[in-house]
């Protein structure tokens, strides 16, 4: 048995607070929680089943918060464990709540990558694909396998040639520029510029 000698709310986060057990450092849990479960400073506590108690709260609290994030657009498995380890949940919380996340579903890397492929593949070249997609914490396999759908970008780098274009003066050299800046590989930018010689190019 110990007792709780302090409950002080977080600074980085003023829904939650720290629990002080003996004058040491508990653990953190939202406020709400607390409250639930009518924690006060001078309780005696079983530090056993406080922890259980505790751990199951805080992974409920993670999972809600964690559904409404992906409520707003999907996410990846890094994304969400930033986010939660942001909003100041143990990495045991962090991990549980993010496997519970992927076995329902509501996190799945590989769809995300694939459709993140799918939706950008127009604009941005596969350097600046896989660039994006590594930052997002996904692995390399599962990136070289959503990337190997992509045939030729000759085609999107012209595309994006001609509306870059329509707003800039025609400098051969800008041009191949921006587009390498895009993530296209050489040849495609080369061909797509090549497509373009009818231009008044500088």
């Amino acid at each position: 048995m110990g007792k709780i000698t302090d409950i002080k709310p977080q600074q980085k986060n003023k829904s939650r607070v720290s629990l002080f057990i003996d004058g040491r450092f508990f653990c953190g849990l939202e406020k709400i929680a607390a409250a639930e479960h009518r924690l006060n400073i001078g309780d005696e506590i079983d530090e056993v089943k406080l922890t259980e108690t505790v751990f199951e709260s805080e992974c409920a609290s993670a999972f809600e918060k964690s559904a409404k994030y992906l409520g707003i657009r999907p996410r990846t498995a890094r994304e969400i464990k930033t986010y939660l380890a942001g909003k100041g949940y143990s990495d045991k919380v962090v991990q549980r709540t993010s496997d519970k996340l992927t076995e329902y579903g509501y996190i799945d890397d590989k769809d995300y990558c694939r459709l993140y492929v799918e939706f950008y593949k127009a604009k941005s070249g596969v350097k600046k694909l896989e660039s994006e997609l590594r930052q997002k914490g996904i692995s390399d396999d599962i990136i070289n396998e959503a990337l190997s759908e992509i045939d030729d970008q000759t085609e999107s780098a012209l595309r994006l040639a001609e509306k870059y274009l329509r707003s800039h003066a025609p400098d051969k050299r800008k041009l191949t520029a921006y587009l390498l800046s895009k993530g296209f590989e050489y040849d495609s930018v080369r061909e797509a510029v090549k497509s373009l010689d009818d231009c008044d190019f500088d």
